[in-house]
């Protein structure tokens, strides 16, 4: 399906930050069918992920004020206003408001946790292009220690509200205005203590199975294999790159 607008505070992108954009585009190429642009000699090495002639992320080269890693950008009025909500709920300001080219308004994040995130104000690129199809951004999910303080936190800047917890991990929805946009996940028996809380992303495919066999050919590293979480089956890889991401496969 393809998405001309988002409504503010819903995440609407995803950028890849990575020490290997070229190792990385052409695995994402691989799993998830994305053509991915090279980026303009002498530019900032930005490239855009596309598919079906649309914008559905971005993979750029970590710089030395960049977490490698995916993360997820969440839709807003005004990247200024919301790095004020940021900062008087507790966050941290990583990466003041900046124009990004004409695409919009950008503003990185983090929470009082330390888990990254960005705010996106939309002037000619809304976010990801297409939605509800394989090779999409389709789900944030925040990885958290504390389910109160981030309730609290994503509350008081976007106006969130979670879901009572669900399952024997306890998986939990952000919701806004009473709709799903995101998820929140504490921390699993199986994640290491040292590894920081993050925003996990998820992009669709048509078979979590089938999308688990392409990523370890293509270099990736399961983490966990394909798991039935009642609405979907789920993935979690390492790209080549050694960033973490999850592939989701929607139950019809």
């Amino acid at each position: 399906m393809d998405v001309d607008s988002y409504e503010p505070g819903t995440p609407c992108w995803a950028i890849l930050h990575t020490p290997q954009p070229d190792v990385a585009s052409d695995f994402y190429r691989q799993l998830l069918g994305w053509q991915v642009e090279k980026p303009p000699p002498g530019g900032d090495d930005r490239r855009t992920a596309l598919l079906r002639g649309r914008p559905v992320a971005g993979i750029g080269r970590a710089g030395e004020s960049d977490r490698a890693g995916w993360r997820t950008y969440v839709s807003v009025r005004d990247a200024d206003e919301t790095a004020g909500r940021v900062q008087a709920a507790g966050g941290t300001i990583v990466l003041p408001p900046v124009d990004v080219s004409a695409w919009g308004r950008q503003a990185v994040f983090a929470d009082p946790s330390g888990a990254q995130f960005a705010g996106w104000q939309a002037r000619s690129l809304p976010g990801a292009g297409v939605a509800g199809e394989p090779g999409t951004f389709a789900w944030g999910e925040l990885i958290t220690d504390d389910v109160e303080a981030s309730a609290a936190f994503y509350g008081a800047v976007f106006g969130w509200t979670l879901t009572a917890p669900e399952g024997p991990l306890q998986r939990r929805e952000w919701q806004l205005d009473g709709r799903s946009i995101s998820g929140l996940l504490p921390r699993p028996p199986a994640m290491a203590p040292e590894i920081p809380v993050y925003w996990d992303v998820y992009f669709a495919v048509a078979d979590a199975t089938a999308a688990a066999s392409t990523a370890t050919k293509a270099g990736g590293t399961q983490l966990m294999g394909p798991t039935d979480i009642g609405t979907a089956t789920i993935a979690v890889f390492l790209d080549p790159t050694g960033s973490v991401f999850t592939v989701t496969a929607a139950h019809n």
